[in-house]
């Protein structure tokens, strides 16, 4: 009546991870962009500031809000701007990028000044040169 099938085990094995729903890589996170660059001329700033920090922040930003992400590294609040870049002993030539996020929810905010999507984080901390570069906390 019933014949036995004989499958083999790779086959079997693909089969089942393919019905189970797994994914061999996890997806990348979506990098959001800011919708003040084009307004504000501060994005367009060749210099980067110091390494703060060796890894991203994350901070729960609400929608429409306006920030200021600090660009010198020198803020004592990080990762937002405190003014200090206004010191004139200091001598910082970096200004804060202005932004605003269009969802209410958590974002990964850059520590180490790096990033070229500013002020989002896009794994350039992740770079060697980073890692090892020495970080300097006002």
């Amino acid at each position: 009546m019933f014949t036995k099938k004989v499958i083999p085990l790779h086959v079997l094995a693909r089969w089942s991870i393919k019905t189970a729903g797994y994914v061999t890589k996890a997806p990348k996170p979506e990098i959001p962009n800011n919708s003040l660059a084009s307004v504000y001329s501060a994005n367009e700033q060749k210099i980067n500031g110091i390494v703060y920090d060796k890894k991203p922040f994350k901070v729960k930003l609400e929608a429409g809000k306006n920030y200021l992400w600090c660009l010198c590294g020198r803020s004592k609040s990080q990762p937002l701007c405190d003014g200090t870049h206004r010191d004139i002993y200091l001598k910082i030539t970096q200004r804060p990028i202005r932004f605003k996020v269009e969802q209410t929810k958590e974002y990964w905010l850059c520590n180490c000044k790096q990033t070229k999507n500013r002020p989002f984080c896009d794994g350039t901390h992740k770079q060697p040169e980073i890692q090892t570069a020495s970080t300097i906390r006002v």
